[in-house]
């Protein structure tokens, strides 16, 4: 969204430039080999389907990763001089930014709020699980000293005064709830679940509750998604697929996705005239106060909606569809480094050319983090190996010579939820534990609300969740889990509840 300008002038100056450069050769992109047969291994936890497995070699996982992270350090680079220098137009032919092929241009890079601000809460996972809970994020969150903007500055602001997550990131707190916040900062939600689109979506949707809300929460789902499936998926279209799955339809979210999807059916060679109909419908509308007298838009659905153009316009090329994602304008530097980092975990970072990656340097501190670049790969893969197992695959072995069976899991919509455009009341919900017998738990919420049409999600606090007032769910091992109850009326204006399992 915005890099710490004075600060990377600082870092540049003063920090020592340690370490060498990593081995830029680019090779032909691995792709993932699909084995038919059933894992006979597999005996999946909860919600999770019991289908054929994708094998990949501990190589390909590390490439996918490893691009992830490369790819939006690269967008986020190419783009950051031309943000918001185009509002309400899309950046001419002849004013396409140029790369400098310089360290002091790429180590900008490390001081950008696109990475930095992912490690709060990648940080919580490290040291207390993937299934920390507010308690944890919020805090860890509230703790940081980093310059932040929007829906992050607001939260951050809202658990220092006193309120908590999931508080800290509601409208009635935080005006700026339906910033692209959370999208810019939950590429670790699936870079750490391959082939888990659930288990990216279930992360991506506690954690975007501590500065976002709705639509803002929705671009996070969407991109933690997208990364997961991308280990999975053989092209970009199916990865799309499994991104749009996870958003509900009726969510406004899901009808721009909808839109650009079509108007690119339509016009499937010109993005320019794709951008101009997303332009007209979709260009003027922001509710953050930034833009209320001003063409700023920080929107999440419309820079969703810019890096989406860059996916289906780029043809899986890396240079066009990240600059394709730059020229749509608005936040021109967190939309390539979006798109930038999602080809290449479909991709691994071999679809990135070898002259942007030529001062790489895995042992560069990312700023405010106390984790290195090389470092932050090493845990998204230790965090990846727990998550495959905890959803019934396996690895087998160490390093790039291991073996990972994955067990891609069909997306599934988490509940609609929108911030309502006039006052409203959200729903009164209560809920309770109604039985436990051994692992198997019934829970069940009520809530009434004058909107009617209510709908009720579970989070179950172990990875997995499901619709429903009334569900029964069977934990994979005893422990103690938080499930959360997620209540929407018809207009999508949500309630939630906490429920405490002891498992035996």
């Amino acid at each position: 969204m915005r890099v710490a300008v004075s600060l990377v002038l600082l870092v540049l100056g003063a920090c020592a430039s340690g370490g060498s450069s990593t081995d830029a050769t680019v090779d032909a992109p691995a792709d993932a080999s699909s084995d038919v047969t059933p894992d006979a291994g597999s005996d999946a936890p909860g919600d999770v389907p019991s289908v054929a497995t994708v094998t990949m070699t501990g190589a390909e996982v590390r490439a996918r990763v490893e691009g992830a992270w490369l790819g939006q350090m690269v967008g986020v680079n190419w783009g950051w001089l031309t943000e918001f220098m185009y509002k309400e137009e899309y950046i001419p032919d002849d004013k396409i930014p140029e790369w400098l092929d310089t360290w002091a241009y790429f180590r900008t890079g490390y001081a950008q709020d696109d990475l930095y601000v992912e490690f709060p809460f990648l940080d919580v996972l490290v040291k207390h699980g993937p299934t920390a809970g507010w308690d944890r994020l919020g805090p860890s969150f509230a703790a940081t000293e980093f310059q932040l903007w929007h829906a992050n500055d607001h939260g951050r602001s809202n658990l220092r005064a006193g309120i908590p997550a999931p508080d800290s990131g509601h409208y009635s707190r935080n005006e700026c709830c339906d910033d692209i916040d959370w999208q810019i900062e939950a590429d670790f939600a699936g870079q750490i679940a391959p082939g888990l689109p659930r288990v990216a979506a279930e992360i991506a949707w506690r954690h975007g509750h501590v500065m976002n809300f709705g639509d803002g929460v929705y671009g996070g789902v969407w991109v933690a998604v997208l990364h997961a499936a991308a280990f999975t998926a053989t092209s970009v279209d199916q990865m799309l697929a499994a991104g749009r799955a996870a958003i509900p339809d009726g969510s406004t979210f899901a009808a721009v996705l909808d839109d650009v999807t079509a108007w690119h059916a339509q016009h499937p060679d010109d993005w320019k005239a794709t951008w101009q109909l997303l332009q007209d419908k979709w260009g003027t509308i922001d509710r953050c106060p930034t833009g209320k007298d001003d063409p700023y838009n920080i929107d999440a659905k419309l820079n969703a909606a810019y890096v989406l153009i860059g996916l289906l316009y780029g043809d899986g090329d890396f240079e066009k569809t990240v600059i394709t994602a730059m020229r749509c304008g608005q936040d021109s530097d967190c939309n390539p480094s979006t798109a930038g980092g999602l080809l290449a975990t479909l991709y691994g970072r071999q679809v990135i050319p070898a002259t942007y990656l030529k001062h790489l340097k895995w042992d560069e501190p990312i700023l405010f983090t106390g984790y290195t670049l090389g470092q932050a790969v090493e845990a998204n893969l230790a965090l990846a190996r727990d998550l495959v197992t905890r959803a019934g695959g396996r690895v087998e072995g160490e390093g790039d010579t291991a073996t990972w069976h994955l067990v891609p899991q069909d997306p599934a919509p988490v509940i609609l939820e929108q911030w309502p455009l006039t006052p409203n009341e959200a729903p009164t919900l209560t809920a309770s534990l109604a039985s436990l017998d051994g692992r198997t738990a019934s829970f069940s919420a009520d809530a009434t609300d004058p909107d009617g049409g209510l709908t009720f999600q579970w989070f179950f606090g172990d990875l997995t969740y499901g619709d429903g007032a009334s569900v029964t769910h069977t934990y994979a091992g005893p422990g103690t889990y938080e499930a959360l109850v997620w209540a929407a009326d018809a207009l999508g204006n949500t309630s939630w509840a906490r429920v405490g399992v002891e498992v035996p």
